[in-house]
Order: structure tokens, then sequence, then C-alpha cells
């Protein structure tokens, strides 16, 4: 039996993990997982008791340490994730980190140096990069390495809020971008429009361009007329294929990226940000 504990119960992704784990209904779609318990404030906890069969709610994120062989870290506020996180990191627990990974390049090179230093194994971020649509962009990419000449991504974003303002919801776009068109972004440029942000990613041998206001999408443009466009839907079960990685990280220790590549939307989004401030100026995403 593996055990975990969810820290940030005020995100609705909490409630849908938990929904999964510890189901009100007993129906467990993964048996060999134990959710011992949430925390968070104590509204948000009183939620997720009424509504699955979790029976701890904790205010203290560090509350289950020495009881669980991993944490997944679903706080709003990605500034949160490495304090949640770190008494974990020390026992060489397990560690799921929700999008943003981390709201600062500091935080992640730390994610990094801590992963590297005690060995435990680390995944996470935006549930868009299992979506079905996802998926099949990444593969088209891949099978075509050599016709890629461009595309476009769009996704919502939330520019005001309480949880890093940009940073809060810009890890699903810029995720997607990843995910399909790779790390190897040689520098971006962003700029405010009235509802949203214009972006562009340059790749050494072409540029994909974004816009964070609007629905899913992903668009692939392979040389001539070859344009492929899918709008993604992630569906009612977003959430499994995260819940997979976390389940193949404990039983097998395997994850899908390394701790550079599972931060590395971290350095992207903070390059984005700093072209904004710049007007759209070209800036060079920092590395770890």
């Amino acid at each position: 039996m593996y055990r975990i504990a969810i820290l940030g119960s005020e995100n609705s992704h909490c409630m849908g993990f938990a929904s999964v784990l510890a189901p009100k209904n007993g129906e467990r779609r993964f048996p060999e997982i134990e959710l011992v318990g949430v925390a968070g404030d104590e509204a948000s906890n009183r939620a997720i008791l009424e509504k699955t069969a979790v029976t701890r709610a904790e205010t203290d994120p560090s509350a289950f340490l020495g009881e669980v062989d991993a944490v997944m870290v679903t706080a709003r506020h990605g500034g949160r994730h490495l304090p949640f996180a770190r008494p974990y990191m020390d026992r060489g627990c397990g560690i799921w980190l929700d999008k943003p990974i981390t709201a600062s390049v500091t935080d992640a090179r730390e994610v990094v140096r801590l992963a590297r230093e005690k060995g435990f194994p680390l995944c996470g971020g935006s549930s868009l990069a299992g979506a079905e649509g996802t998926l099949a962009m990444k593969k088209l990419a891949a099978e075509k390495p050599d016709a890629v000449t461009g595309g476009h991504v769009t996704a919502p974003v939330n520019l005001v809020n309480e949880y890093g303002n940009f940073w809060f919801y810009s890890q699903h776009l810029v995720q997607m971008v990843t995910e399909v068109f790779g790390q190897k972004i040689a520098e971006v440029s962003a700029y405010r429009e009235e509802n949203g942000v214009r972006a562009s990613f340059r790749y050494p041998s072409f540029t994909v361009t974004g816009y964070f206001g609007t629905g899913y999408s992903i668009t692939v443009y392979l040389g001539g007329y070859d344009v492929r466009t899918v709008r993604v839907d992630l569906g009612a079960e977003y959430y499994m294929p995260e819940l997979m990685e976390v389940y193949g990280m404990l039983k097998d220790g395997k994850v899908r990226q390394t701790p550079e590549e599972v931060v590395y939307p971290v350095f992207v989004i903070d390059a984005l940000i700093r072209s904004m401030e710049q007007n759209g100026a070209p800036v060079v995403p920092e590395t770890v």
C-alpha cells in the first residue's frame, strides 16, 4: 500500500484527485494508494471531507511527515509549492507539483538541486500535458520533425488574482507548447492586450505563436498547405493522466521527465513576464 497526502485543498484539483483516490462510493480506481489526508484552510478542508471519503484534514501542510510515501502539492499559488513540499523532499518522499511548478526561477532551481541531492522522484505540471489533443499533436510533430515550420497555441488566462497573477494559469499554454514543440526555446516575447496576452516562442528553426485568453487549441504547421489543428478538450477525467504518473512514481519509481525538464516551463513563464514588462521585447529564458 502506498500512502500519500494532498497539500492545498483550496484548489479544485485537490477535490478531483481526492474524489478518485477516496471516492464517496468506495469504488477506488487505485486500490494500492491510500490517501491519508489533505491539508489546507478549514473551509476547503470541510468541503473535501463532505464530498469524498477522506477522513483527515489538517491546516499544517507538514502534518503528514513520516506518514506518507509521497505528496501531491495542489496549492493554487506556485510560491507555496516548494515550502509545502520541502519537508517531504528532505525525507525522500515522491513529489508531484501542480502548475505552476513554482512561481520563481529561484524556487525552480532549488527544486532541481534538492531532487538531485536527495534522490526523490519528481513529477507534475499542467493537466494539459496529458490531454488527448495534446498527445495527438505531440505524436504528429514527433513523426514529422523535419516538416514542422511553426504553430499556434491558445489557452485561457487569469491575469489578476491572488495566486501570482500571470503565473497562476499560464503554464497550461506554455506546457502545451513545450510538450508538442519541445524545450529548446531560444527566446520569447509577449505583450498585454485588453483581453489577453500575445506571445511568440522562437525555436532554432521556426516560431510558435500563442494567445493567452481563449479556449485550448493547438495548430501545427507542416510546410506548404499542410496545417493540422485540434481543439483540446480536457474532459471530465482530465486528472487521470496525472494520477497515473503518480501511481507509476510510487510503484516503479519512474517519472517521464528529469527534474530539469519538469521545471522548464517556469523559466519560460518568467521570460514571458519579463518581456511583457519590456513592452514585448525578446527575452531569452534563463536555465537551471
